[in-house]
């Protein structure tokens, strides 16, 4: 499968990491979105996990969102989740927990002193990291 090259607004990475933050010491979790790869929005949803170490979306926020999503004519690109003391590589249970190798599969390291964004696509738990562009806000 062809990926094509993603990008992401610099005000999405800072709302982003502002709610993250927010969750430690917890993972935090979410939607992104946009259109032609170009991604404008995150949608924060809760952690039902509340850990450290893993995640699992709220479901009603997360049904809520995915209308949302479609109601603002906008495409489900990808989600995101934070790794607070660990590195932005998905683990064991991030992989055996993706469902959708079509979407995007983003993690923010909160580990050390600056946050760390990566991205990725993974199908059959075979992981393929993703370079993409930060747009600057206009």
């Amino acid at each position: 499968m062809v990926r094509q090259v993603l990008s992401i607004r610099a005000a999405v990475i800072d709302h982003l990491r502002q709610y993250c933050m927010k969750q430690l010491p917890n993972e935090a979790c979410g939607i992104l979105a946009g259109q032609n790869q170009e991604i404008t929005r995150f949608f924060p949803i809760p952690n039902l996990d509340q850990s450290p170490h893993s995640f699992q979306f709220e479901p009603r926020t997360y049904l809520n969102t995915i209308r949302e999503i479609r109601e603002r004519g906008l495409d489900w690109i990808g989600i995101v989740h934070s790794h607070p003391n660990t590195e932005p590589v998905p683990s064991a249970r991030d992989l055996a927990n993706w469902h959708y190798p079509e979407k995007s599969y983003w993690i923010l390291s909160l580990k050390g002193e600056q946050s760390r964004l990566s991205a990725y696509y993974i199908e059959k738990e075979k992981v393929v990291p993703v370079m993409y562009q930060i747009i600057a806000d206009r």
